[in-house]
């Protein structure tokens, strides 16, 4: 599982490295899970718009929705 913190990041420095993470992930021709703990900021709204634009499926985690899971195939 992939995990990244965005706590202190900047909203473009958070964003630009989910699209590598995604992009990484896709070139290897993996599936892998990730878990992106982005807060409840601009940046968990900008994220889940993002993965949702890569036609992934985001969700919260439960009893955690500062926190975003998805399947990156």
């Amino acid at each position: 599982m992939i995990k990244r913190d965005y706590h202190g990041f900047y909203k473009d420095a958070a964003l630009a490295d989910a699209e590598s993470v995604i992009g990484s992930v896709r070139m290897r021709g993996k599936t892998e899970e990730a878990e992106f703990i982005t807060g409840f900021g601009v940046i968990r709204e900008e994220l889940f718009d993002l993965l949702e634009k890569h036609s992934l499926e985001p969700t919260y985690k439960l009893n955690n929705p500062g926190t975003i899971l998805v399947t990156i195939e």
